[in-house]
């Protein structure tokens, strides 16, 4: 709560005791009442009064006509508040813009402002995200797993929680086997020198495709040569091991080249081989203890109680489930590293799963399960439709790295081809196809489908990563145009445009819009804030000029407000996983 916020709250709860002896008001009773206008012409904060119509037993519209007119005595020229007034049933109250600017701009001048909340506790949670399969490429489609990840264990740090990062990488089940089925028998290519784990994921498909065109005996063939493969790799076979490890290091290479462009890192990486025998003792204890119970063959347990039907556990010939390994997987996260709250961010397509094995952790008595919570998003589609790395038709980090960086070398920094050094062209081009890829991924809450364009995404204009990229570069730029240092001590009155003014409120409002993408498990908030306040920037640019300030206080204090500016869009950016260019 702002001070403003706190000056709504403390002169309501006064007011409210004058005229109602049924029962004491404090602060408390409405600080989260206090909600931001829709249109800005209504005032800088609104406070509905539908909650105090029982106690006050008259219309919310009465009320707040009444409490208007009481609320005028306190203001002076010392409060922050300039008017208040009815309107409906709401009380709308208008701030002073100079008050605004000295509460907001000095504290991000100098760093105050961006520092981790002190009424936090240092609660551990871990975020599980990306878990890329080993022997598949990776395509455009993990990119939003990643984004969405990367952005939620910066966000929480923010907001002053002790995050651990984890990845959770598929390095077992068939598709290692089909991949390594036909690399051994049918495969007559070298290997590439570099992404040679992209190029396994072209094998694999390969794979797919020979085995579903097959028929007859030679299909029967294909599956028993399949299936023993992967049998030989469970009984941990020396030959089949160590092929097994070359190839899946290739995966693992390829992995980290990515996240590395990505800026992207784990505090925490585990596989599913070493959680894969621990899951299958759990399973098997937990079925003599009475929590499993056998059905055909196969080990479950019976979550009808919750409505979630059986859920297998165990297969029939003993080979463990994703089940299997993520009981295991839940084991070390409360009992390796303490964690008190588990996000994991996951495909939608896996709801069901999560909820089976929330309740089966439930029955084994983990009471942190009620702080497990799994994040669900929605698919990456092309243009033409899904995508699906069994059909092959995906667009790999490869091809989308190589294409996306042509794009912005001729199309946004063609004109510095001769005056910029190759390092900073580079550096320059990878920073805005990261904005681009990752902008494109948080911009619209995780349930809803992201159709995914090249094109479209690195418009300069319009709701992309690069006209966010653009905006801050802009002001850097202005801010390199003049001559005098910028500093805090400058006259906040004359701050007084109403395009000024916006931006204030929405630096005003960053620190509530992180904790809120937090809290909801939403970065879009922050995305979609951050588009906003870089369209504010636009139009202050265009009528409150810095450059051309009438007085040398005037340009002082516009240039301490457009300083901050940058520095807060910096700090946002940053929370969604960006870095942006100090020029383009």
């Amino acid at each position: 709560m702002n001070i403003f916020e706190q000056t709504i709250c403390d002169w309501t709860a006064k007011v409210l005791n004058n005229i109602d002896d049924s029962r004491t008001w404090d602060t408390s009773s409405f600080n989260e009442l206090v909600e931001k206008p829709p249109n800005p012409d209504m005032g800088d904060y609104a406070l509905p009064c539908f909650s105090f119509a029982k106690s006050l037993r008259r219309p919310p519209f009465q009320i707040a006509v009444e409490l208007a007119e009481k609320l005028q005595s306190y203001i002076s020229p010392e409060t922050p508040l300039i008017s208040i007034q009815a309107k409906d049933s709401y009380l709308n109250y208008t701030v002073s813009t100079a008050v605004m600017a000295e509460v907001v701009l000095p504290d991000i001048f100098c760093g105050k402002y961006f520092t981790e909340p002190s009424n936090i506790s240092r609660e551990r949670v871990m975020i599980e995200f990306s878990q890329p399969n080993t022997h598949k490429g990776f395509h455009v489609g993990h990119m939003r797993n990643v984004a969405l990840g990367d952005s939620l264990c910066r966000i929480f740090c923010y907001n002053g929680y002790d995050v651990v990062g984890a990845n959770y990488i598929g390095d077992v089940g068939a598709h290692i086997a089909k991949c390594l089925w036909f690399y051994s028998n049918y495969n007559t290519e070298t290997p590439p020198e570099k992404f040679r784990g992209e190029w396994l994921g072209e094998l694999y498909t390969q794979a797919v495709k020979k085995l579903d065109e097959a028929e007859g005996q030679e299909k029967i063939k294909f599956q028993k040569e399949i299936s023993q493969i992967q049998q030989k790799l469970e009984a941990k076979d020396e030959q089949f091991i160590q092929e097994w490890e070359k190839t899946r290091e290739w995966s693992l290479l390829d992995f980290q080249e990515i996240y590395e462009w990505l800026d992207v890192s784990f505090d925490h990486i585990f596989y599913e081989s070493e959680v894969d025998e621990e899951g299958r003792q759990i399973v098997i204890e937990g079925e003599k203890k009475g929590v499993f119970q056998y059905s055909e063959g196969a080990i479950g347990i019976d979550l009808e109680e919750e409505e979630l039907g059986f859920f297998m556990l165990l297969k029939s010939d003993g080979n463990t489930l994703y089940s299997t390994k993520d009981l295991a997987l839940a084991q070390h996260k409360f009992n390796q590293f303490g964690v008190k709250r588990s996000i994991y961010v996951v495909g939608a397509e896996q709801t069901l799963h999560f909820k089976q094995v929330f309740a089966t952790l439930k029955r084994m008595g983990y009471e942190q399960v009620d702080n497990c919570f799994h994040l669900p998003y929605a698919l990456v589609m092309l243009p033409e439709g899904k995508m699906s790395s069994r059909a092959g038709n995906v667009i790999l980090f490869t091809q989308l790295r190589k294409e996306i960086i042509e794009s912005i070398q001729s199309n946004h920094l063609g004109e510095h081809q001769q005056e910029w050094s190759k390092k900073e062209l580079e550096e320059t081009a990878q920073k805005i196809a990261v904005a681009a890829i990752k902008y494109g991924m948080l911009n619209q809450d995780s349930n809803k489908q992201i159709v995914f364009s090249i094109d479209d995404w690195l418009v300069s204009e319009g709701d992309t990563g690069t006209y966010l990229v653009y905006a801050y570069v802009r002001i850097r730029s202005i801010c390199r145009q003049i001559s005098r240092e910028v500093v805090a001590d400058v006259d906040f009155s004359l701050l007084a445009h109403p395009n000024e003014k916006k931006l204030l409120r929405q630096m005003l409002d960053f620190n509530r819009t992180v904790f809120k993408s937090g809290e909801q498990y939403r970065p879009s908030l922050l995305a979609r804030m951050l588009y906003e306040f870089s369209k504010d920037f636009s139009r202050a640019y265009n009528t409150c000029s810095v450059k051309h300030a009438e007085t040398e206080m005037l340009q002082a204090a516009r240039l301490l407000l457009f300083h901050c500016v940058a520095e807060t869009l910096l700090q946002g950016l940053h929370l969604i996983g960006i870095s942006p260019p100090e020029r383009m």
